[in-house]
């Protein structure tokens, strides 16, 4: 399976400044779109708040599930109940390339030869594995 380097292109370009919401479409015809909350009716308005929670506290646990999910939630909560609007749910654990060629090379020369085949066919690139 080939490697795509390119990123999606972006639909739409969204800006958020005070109360005020612009949004442009990529391939749109009418430019930058303004939208004001304020003058929203009232009853709207109100729907707006848990309706936005629940998306942030969702987005926190995009990925994740059971425990690691709940912790997600809690923490990007917790940022928010202390004013902190950009706090991060924790990431996942990660693993570099150089530890794991470090756990490679550290199994017997057979179990190597396995290891590398498997990350070779998983489409991880070692230098000095797989190159």
């Amino acid at each position: 399976m080939a490697e795509e380097n390119s990123k999606r292109a972006k639909k739409l370009d969204k800006n958020i400044e005070e109360a005020v919401v612009t949004i442009s479409c990529a391939d749109g015809t009418q430019g930058t779109m303004s939208f004001d909350f304020n003058s929203l009716p009232e009853d709207i308005k109100t729907k707006f708040g848990p309706f936005g929670m629940s998306h942030k506290l969702g987005d926190a646990a995009a990925g994740k599930s059971g425990p690691e999910a709940e912790e997600a939630i809690q923490k990007v909560w917790e940022g928010l109940m202390n004013g902190d609007w950009s706090v991060k749910a924790p990431a996942g654990p990660r693993v570099s390339v150089k530890t794991l060629a470090e756990k490679v090379n550290a199994l017997d020369p057979a179990s190597q030869e396995q290891a590398k085949a498997l990350l070779t066919s998983l489409g991880v690139k070692i230098p000095g594995f797989n190159d």
